[in-house]
């Protein structure tokens, strides 16, 4: 009788702990945003020209409007198509870290690149590198056109 009753404890056990995963897995999921929210600076170029800017977004409320227009909880995973060119690319950047044992200095603002986004001419796909992690996504076409048009602003 003993065996059973701990058979059945484990087993109960076993499941409630499962199921607290999934519906962790399900909150983080909701909760995917890249980082991109915590950028202070976008610099975009055209991918023929990386050296050159030809748009700036640095005022928060744009940069907001910006993260908000990328609609990032509707990107999904996706291979690139063999036929993509890349058009612009969007360095994202945010003030370093301060870690433990520095001081934090607030007059030295120093902006560090976190993330890059590469789109391509006439596909809804971008390209996300983040710490050397690269991720193909596709998007919707909406956040496509917007942002091809975000190179076209300041020239």
């Amino acid at each position: 009788m003993k065996k059973v009753y701990i058979v059945f404890v484990l087993a109960l056990s076993t499941a409630i702990f499962l199921f607290g995963c999934s519906s962790k897995e399900k909150e983080i999921k909701k909760d995917v945003n890249l980082g991109f929210n915590q950028a202070t600076k976008v610099e975009v170029s055209s991918a023929n020209h990386p050296e050159v800017v030809a748009n700036t977004i640095d005022k928060k409320q744009d940069i907001n409007t910006f993260i908000n227009k990328l609609k990032v909880d509707k990107w999904t995973a996706a291979d690139l198509p063999d036929n993509a060119k890349k058009e612009n690319v969007y360095k994202m950047y945010q003030e370093g870290t301060v870690k433990l044992g520095e001081s934090s200095n607030k007059s030295k603002k120093e902006l560090q690149q976190v993330a890059t986004v590469t789109t391509y001419k006439g596909i809804p796909y971008v390209s996300v590198e983040i710490k050397k992690l690269n991720l193909s996504l596709k998007v919707p076409n909406d956040v496509s056109e917007y942002l091809s048009s975000q190179s076209l602003e300041k020239q």
